[in-house]
């Protein structure tokens, strides 16, 4: 059996699959993901390049929060696929569906809950949506 191969993955090969504009990318990109999922590749996508997927969706392609989370979810569960932290981006992909929140801040949320922080200096009021957070003008 081959030596797995880990490399790190950018938000373009994602935008790729997920937006099948380049029909030959598109096809690459998801024997990528079919090779993730089978285990026999293995990435590790960094939240900021997640980030990136998702504002492109929202500001550039109109996709809905609930319909970015939904596509979202399948693909970042892959056995391959590696996160910072899996429970605080899957957190933050349902902040940033269900508050109505930009996904930067629902990261920061899931980030503060999972770490046992309360509090947060801001003048974002939709902090306030978030159960366990407590927002502070300073």
């Amino acid at each position: 059996m081959a030596a797995l191969t880990f490399r790190v993955l950018d938000a373009n090969i994602l935008l790729r699959y997920l937006l099948d504009d380049v029909p030959e990318l598109t096809d690459r990109c998801e024997a990528l993901l079919l090779r993730m999922q089978r285990g026999e590749e293995t990435v590790w996508l960094p939240d900021i390049a997640l980030a990136d997927v998702i504002w492109t969706l929202r500001s550039f392609y109109k996709r809905s929060k609930a319909e970015i989370r939904e596509i979202l979810l399948p693909i970042l569960s892959l056995r391959g696929i590696h996160l910072r932290d899996r429970a605080v981006i899957f957190h933050a992909l349902i902040l940033f569906a269900e508050k109505n929140i930009d996904f930067s801040d629902a990261l920061i949320a899931a980030e503060m809950l999972a770490r046992g922080y309360t509090e947060i200096y801001s003048y974002d009021r939709h902090f306030d949506r978030v159960s366990g957070v407590k927002r502070t003008e300073p």
